[in-house]
């Protein structure tokens, strides 16, 4: 997924989304994962980042607390999704089941 439209995330910074893993929230910030290992924080709640994200199809909120770019997961494990970077992130059930019903993840449980 190669996108030509960097994605606002706080204050002035725009990010392209495809180098984006994972974004978990921290109260009303939310914590930014990056597929070269950087990590930062913004001042956005992740509601709102994920009202901007809604328009890229790999992006979803799996937990309250995450929501992951489903290009970078590769393996589903009692209730966690592992990424790249070795990051890992609570997924709940209703929304697991909710991807598989979309076909969105394709894991072999």
């Amino acid at each position: 997924m190669k996108t030509n439209k960097n994605i606002h995330v706080g204050s002035r910074t725009y990010i392209p989304p495809e180098t984006i893993v994972m974004i978990q929230s921290e109260i009303n910030y939310s914590l930014i994962y990056l597929i070269d290992g950087q990590k930062f924080i913004v001042s956005t709640c992740l509601k709102k980042l994920e009202e901007r994200f809604a328009v890229i199809q790999s992006f979803a909120r799996v937990h309250k607390s995450f929501l992951v770019n489903l290009d970078y997961l590769k393996s589903y494990n009692e209730g966690h999704f592992l990424l790249e970077n070795n990051l890992t992130c609570i997924v709940s059930r209703r929304k697991f089941r909710r991807l598989k019903e979309e076909k969105r993840v394709n894991l072999l449980q």
